[in-house]
């Protein structure tokens, strides 16, 4: 059987359905995916695939983005009651209800959040929009991010979020996210289920070849190019949590219907210059260091947000930085290969 991008996610997902003996949707059966084509929100839809097929559910999902990225990597799957709808949520509501949704809409990459005009209201008015078409007996999940604790220099704990300047590069983005997170205890307040997730630094199979983060980029410059040409001595400190892990603790989380803030992110730090090494030797490709910092702008000298709150809810051994990125590796060598 020739391996595509749909069966690679799908065979990669199984790690995550393998920590369930029981269905963690309970009485889900409608479910809405804002944002289905990034490395979020195709891992969320892999997952509900492979969760219908373990436990024979009865569920209809609907993914919404405003491409059909999604779409063509799944058009080969033979599911049933998957529907794809292209939808700029910022632009318009939906006029169906649902029983969960996913707001995973937006962009994760820094290099494409800067640039979109649309950013500092994917998570206000877009969000809001999504909370139209959510049951008032449902549950939305919200994917805030760690950029929230930029300007903070310790405690990166679900009680606090940092300082961002309004002319921040990155105030757009990390202040459409704290946007999101008042709405979010504003419909709490009312009565909705909503669960906040602070989300550090994924990675895993999904992004395409545009994705400009640093995982990623260096990844692609090592399989195209041979070659890791670091913009700084890469000193940064960084979290990084393997996709299939996030997967695991969002499941976990929902089955025990948990709401409010958790910060996800992976148990070991990190610096930039260590992960570029990984991925050199991994790769065969010539790691090198400039001779300036060039930076990019407005990015965190350190990313090391706790998860003390996250482990009372479930502990399990995480993928490790380097068994993670090897399964990346794979994915980017697929991609090439299409």
């Amino acid at each position: 059987m020739k391996i595509n991008q749909a069966s690679f996610l799908l065979e990669q997902n199984k790690y995550v359905i393998n920590h369930f003996k029981k269905n963690p949707l309970k009485k889900l059966k409608k479910i809405l995916i804002i944002g289905s084509n990034g490395l979020v929100g195709l891992n969320i839809l892999s997952t509900l695939i492979n969760l219908k097929k373990k436990f024979d559910l009865k569920i209809s999902i609907c993914c919404a983005s405003k491409s059909s990225l999604a779409k063509n990597i799944m058009k080969n799957i033979s599911e049933k009651n998957i529907n794809f709808l292209k939808l700029d949520i910022t632009e318009r509501r939906l006029n169906q209800r649902f029983d969960l949704i996913f707001f995973c809409a937006g962009y994760s990459s820094p290099s494409s959040f800067i640039k979109d005009k649309k950013t500092l209201f994917i998570s206000s008015t877009g969000l809001n929009n999504a909370f139209y078409s959510l049951k008032k007996k449902g549950k939305l999940i919200f994917f805030s991010s760690s950029e929230i604790y930029n300007g903070l220099n310790k405690d990166f704990i679900e009680t606090k979020s940092g300082n961002t300047n309004s002319d921040n590069d990155r105030a757009s983005y990390i202040n459409g996210k704290k946007f999101g997170e008042t709405l979010s205890y504003n419909k709490i307040n009312d009565g909705y289920s909503v669960l906040i997730i602070r989300l550090s630094l994924a990675y895993g199979a999904g992004p395409g070849l545009t994705d400009k983060r640093v995982l990623n980029d260096f990844i692609l410059k090592a399989l195209k190019n041979k070659k890791i040409s670091m913009l700084d001595r890469g000193q940064s400190v960084r979290k990084y949590i393997f996709i299939g892990d996030v997967m695991i603790y969002i499941l976990k989380l929902l089955a025990k219907d948990k709401t409010g803030i958790y910060n996800i992110c992976g148990n070991s730090k990190t610096t930039i210059l260590k992960l570029a090494k990984i991925i050199s030797q991994n790769t065969n490709a010539n790691l090198s260091l400039p001779f300036k910092n060039v930076s990019v702008p407005g990015a965190p000298k350190t990313v090391n947000i706790s998860f003390k709150k996250l482990k009372k809810v479930y502990k399990f051994g995480l993928v490790s930085l380097s068994d993670g990125i090897k399964q990346t590796i794979k994915w980017y060598k697929l991609l090439l290969k299409e």
